[in-house]
Order: structure tokens, then sequence, then C-alpha cells
């Protein structure tokens, strides 16, 4: 009889119970940023770990989940470089890279990932890119979306899945707030910016990889505040990217004006 490979991975033990019960976190990059933070003179000690593509292309990318980061880093660094490393682990682990390094991430609309990371959970994930089985099992009782923001109310970030988390997370220093990356792009909104910026790097066309089925959301008022309020740091640097283009793209209205 077939053996499923969920079933095959069941006989194993869990490495995420495992990184839990020994480093309090689920996942391996986790590790690395917790000690990053406790010990960041030591953690030098890995910079061998930083992808090659990376040192080679003189480019970090900091990939937020489900803000089609999946394709930027198959295309840029190859199919095995899938990590969520937060940028604090590449300033800590390899500062001279972090320093001379040009380093850029995308970010989505706060409710719109909001709704795509509960389709990816609710689904157990997409055909390329699984839920991992402890956070398969921890919400596996989730049936609304109220059921899902108490999930994530009740955690903080290392007890999350990535896709959960802020982005913010991922490319803030986390004491002051203030973006550790040097180029933050809006998804859906700088697609033209973003391909003028990865030209230089032999980037012609990204592939988009990692779709999941999307669960229509009709959010109530009481859930977005909630929302507004678990991802607070995310609205303000959004906020500050749309305010951003909106000065740029009136100081091009006013030179043309000029002209």
């Amino acid at each position: 009889m077939a053996v499923s490979e969920r079933d095959l991975r069941a006989q194993w033990p869990d490495s995420k119970a495992i990184h839990r019960t020994l480093f309090g976190v689920y996942y391996e990059e986790d590790i690395f940023d917790k000690f990053c933070g406790l010990m960041p003179r030591a953690m030098r000690l890995f910079h061998w770990r930083v992808e090659e593509g990376m040192r080679r292309r003189n480019l970090i990318f900091i990939h937020v989940p489900r803000v089609a980061g999946t394709s930027i880093s198959h295309t840029l660094y190859g199919s095995r470089c899938t990590r969520h490393h937060s940028i604090r682990y590449y300033k800590t682990v390899a500062p001279d890279l972090w320093a001379r390094a040009d380093s850029f991430a995308v970010l989505r609309d706060p409710f719109d990932r909001f709704a795509s990371a509960y389709a990816f959970v609710r689904g157990g994930g997409t055909e390329s890119c699984r839920l991992s089985d402890v956070f398969v099992r921890q919400t596996a009782g989730l049936r609304t979306v109220d059921d899902y923001l108490c999930f994530v109310e009740e955690r903080d970030a290392l007890s999350l899945d990535f896709v959960m988390r802020p982005q913010s997370w991922f490319v803030c220093d986390l004491e002051t707030g203030m973006p550790l990356v040097k180029r933050l792009f809006l998804y859906g909104q700088d697609r033209a910016a973003l391909a003028a910026y990865l030209k230089p790097h032999g980037v012609k066309r990204l592939p988009w990889l990692n779709l999941s089925a999307r669960i229509p959301l009709d959010l109530s008022a009481r859930q977005k505040r909630r929302i507004e309020k678990i991802y607070a740091r995310d609205f303000e640097l959004v906020e500050k990217l749309r305010s951003q283009h909106a000065r740029e793209a009136f100081d091009r209205i006013t030179r043309i004006a000029a002209e």
C-alpha cells in the first residue's frame, strides 16, 4: 500500500517541535535571529551561511511572505533560496555585506496581505509551499476570521508562522521600528519601479509562483480595527510609501509644467 509523504514525515520527529523545545522557536531562521540579538559578535562566525547569490549580486532581498517573494527569490538566487531571514540577521552575521550591498523588500497593503495569509493558513498552504505540520495542527480548529485573529493576538511573533507575522518584523529594527533595508516597494503599485530596479541585475521578467486560492473576506469594522492594531507598524510603513509616491508624482508633474 502506498504511503503518503505526510505519513512518512509523521514517522520522524518534527524538527520544528525539537527547535521549540531546545530554543523556544519553531523555525531554523528564528534560532539564528534570536542569537543575533543575544550574542551579535559571535554570530559573525556564521557569515558563511549567507547565500552566495547575494554576495555575487551584492544584493540582499528580504523575503516577506505572501508578497510575491518566492518569485523574486527564485529569480535572483535560485529555487533553493526560500528562507525568511530578517534584515537584522544579515546586518549581524554579515555587517560588511549589509553596509555595502543594495537591499530591498516588497510590502503589501496589510488588509490584502491578511486575506492572503488567512487563505494560506486555512488551505494548509499552497501546492508548492505547504504550511508547516506544527501549524497545521495548531490551526486545525480555526473556522472563522475571528478565530484566526485570536490565534495571532494570543502569540508573540516567534510563536507564529511567517505568514502571520507583521511585515515590519522582517524589514525593521524591532526597537526603533525604522526600516533597515535600503529600498521598499509596494506590491501591486510599484511593478514598473521594481522591474527597473532589478533590470541591472539581469532580471527581465518575474514568474508568479506560490499562488494560493483566495477566500473572499467581508471584514467587519471591528475586525478591521483588530487587524490595524496587530499590524500597526505595517500600516505606518505602507502609508509612508504611499505618501512618498504621492510626493514624487507631484514633483514630476511640477517639473513637467515648468519645462
